[in-house]
């Protein structure tokens, strides 16, 4: 699969992580039908003090 074909170029990023044999890797394209981008997101995030914690995960006794 061609990167080009995906993004259309539109804005994009491609990353790639190795985990022992597997290479993964992630292509993130900015959507048309965004309302905000990541930036504004996150500056309003900081601003208001928006709490995005993660709820606790089960652990083994």
């Amino acid at each position: 699969m061609d990167v080009n074909t995906i993004t259309e170029k539109k804005p994009s990023r491609v990353t790639e992580m190795q985990v022992g044999d597997t290479i993964f890797t992630v292509v993130s394209v900015e959507s048309d039908r965004a309302r905000e981008h990541l930036y504004d997101k996150v500056k309003r995030m900081i601003l208001n003090n928006e709490n995005t914690e993660t709820p606790p995960t089960a652990t083994a006794a």
